[in-house]
């Protein structure tokens, strides 16, 4: 049974795959900033666990996924950390789990905000450099709902905000595509990909996109509030993804992925009730 290493502890992808793997050592922010800071800050986090790195798979859930965060805390958790954590495993030899978004597929639209953008500079560092490739593995991610935290500045966040409040929802005319993903189901996913040999870069696909005013008009329907949205005020960025359909990955093919819309649904009536 290979030691189970989760950096990062609040998040959704966090909790999930604490769930997945109950006797995983959580790893803080205090504690893995001063990772950046020491030169054998994490050499010594193995030896004082007794744990070696050969015996070891870490998972990198730390990271910012709010572009308007300041552009340096952006850069530190979501390209200086995971650099560090995948020279280190070099050097240690444990199996890393890096965390990217299916957009970096889609540079020219990566590129339009500073969260997609230092997942984009990461992902090119990655494949840029042939021991991580061989060694660890860098997961696409598509979006994820479920868990504690609905984000606001996400679009499923200014949805709930706007029906909690009874405001008008402005957006654009929805055309984007997007596969959205309960973090539950992608935290089994991760899971099963742990147990493959396979290194590098895998994405997490079912190949099931929806559009965006297909969920919008969903979700303010089932809430009876369809006044409230109002479709194409905003200008789509011709650059987002407007039909790219991700296939399937092969190597979850015997994970079940939930509905999305519905389950989408739910997980907004839970919320509404907790902010009650």
């Amino acid at each position: 049974m290979k030691n189970i290493i989760i950096v990062g502890q609040n998040g959704n992808l966090a909790n999930a795959l604490a769930n997945q793997f109950p006797s995983a050592i959580k790893v803080g922010r205090e504690q893995y900033l001063s990772w950046l800071i020491n030169p054998t800050g994490l050499q010594n986090f193995f030896k004082n666990r007794n744990i070696s790195g050969s015996e070891s798979f870490v998972f990198n859930c730390a990271g910012v996924i709010n572009p308007n965060t300041a552009l340096n805390e952006i850069n530190l958790l979501n390209f200086d950390l995971p650099v560090f954590l995948s020279e280190e495993s070099t050097h240690l030899n444990f199996r890393l789990f890096t965390f990217g978004t299916v957009m970096e597929t889609l540079p020219k639209y990566a590129s339009t905000n500073s969260y997609l953008d230092s997942k984009l500079r990461f992902y090119n560092k990655f494949i840029g450099t042939e021991s991580w490739v061989k060694s660890n593995t860098h997961i696409q991610m598509h979006t994820l709902y479920g868990g504690i935290n609905c984000h606001p500045h996400m679009f499923l966040g200014q949805m709930q905000q706007a029906i909690s409040r009874r405001e008008i929802f402005k957006m654009t005319g929805g055309e984007q595509i997007r596969e959205y993903h309960h973090v539950d189901d992608d935290a089994r996913a991760i899971k099963l990909i742990s147990t493959i040999k396979t290194s590098g870069v895998m994405a997490i696909s079912h190949g099931k996109p929806e559009k965006l005013k297909d969920i919008a008009n969903a979700i303010f329907s089932h809430f009876d509030l369809l006044q409230f949205l109002k479709l194409s005020e905003n200008q789509t960025d011709t650059n987002d993804n407007l039909g790219v359909i991700f296939k399937r990955s092969e190597a979850i093919s015997s994970i079940a992925f939930r509905d999305p819309v519905d389950n989408i649904i739910k997980w907004l009536e839970e919320q509404k009730g907790d902010n009650e």
